[in-house]
């Protein structure tokens, strides 16, 4: 059998306020809005090859039976987190916190190369933004 190929790859996050969020991704980290759908609240975002779904948490979906969508507590030790790749962490780093957006980490450079740093989202999402080697 020959390996899964995938074309794109994504994630889907539960939140409280899918408008908020979805003004925040578009605003401040270059995601533009494929799709949107109101009852319940869901918007598809992309930005590159990088799919990002917001769904208004606590609507189970009729083709995953079993299975509700919630927000998981934030804090000190999230379960999840947004990896994006962009062409300059620094540059990136002074527009957000310039911007006001909650940077939680400074630029950090590791032994094997590249550079990171992280920051959340209104409702607490972490998120990596990195430059590699």
């Amino acid at each position: 059998m020959p390996p899964i190929s995938a074309n794109r790859a994504g994630v889907i996050l539960a939140v409280d306020d899918v408008a908020a969020l979805t003004d925040f991704y578009t605003t401040h980290l270059g995601f533009t809005v494929e799709a949107q759908y109101e009852s319940p609240a869901y918007t598809t975002l992309v930005n590159g090859a990088t799919r990002l779904s917001l769904a208004e948490q606590g609507h189970p979906a009729n083709d995953l039976p079993g299975f509700t969508m919630t927000v998981l507590p934030q804090g000190p030790t999230p379960n999840h987190c947004l990896v994006l790749e962009v062409d300059d962490c620094d540059a990136a780093y002074e527009q957000l916190r310039s911007a006001g957006v909650e940077v939680r980490s400074e630029v950090f450079r590791p032994p094997w190369g590249g550079a990171r740093f992280f920051l959340t989202d209104p409702e607490g999402n972490l998120i990596e933004l990195e430059t590699l080697a």
